[in-house]
């Protein structure tokens, strides 16, 4: 599987563990994310970037990092260009990490 730059190694592996440990709820929906479901399952958990790569996002930044249901972050790659606000935001102060 290819993926795009800044979303492979080390790095990306940590950053997507430390989002994981950190988050409990999508970001998009605000519902809670069950994250023992098999990767291929449409409610598992994946991570979502903020600021999308293609508008120039930072792909390894933990502030531009959000926990999403896979669905959820599917449906918000189909529509480029459109920003979504989330319902809720994790109450973790994301700056201070």
């Amino acid at each position: 599987m290819a993926y795009s730059k800044g979303r492979s190694g080390t790095a990306w592996a940590k950053l997507r563990a430390r989002v994981f440990a950190e988050e409990t709820d999508c970001w998009i929906c605000g519902k809670w994310v069950d994250q023992e479901l098999p990767r291929t399952h449409p409610m598992s958990r994946t991570v979502d970037h903020l600021v999308q790569l293609s508008h120039g996002g930072p792909p390894l930044e933990r502030q531009n990092c959000r926990l999403a249901h896979r669905r959820c972050n599917g449906r918000r790659a189909e529509r480029p260009g459109v920003r979504r606000k989330p319902k809720r935001w994790v109450s973790a102060d994301v700056a201070s990490l």
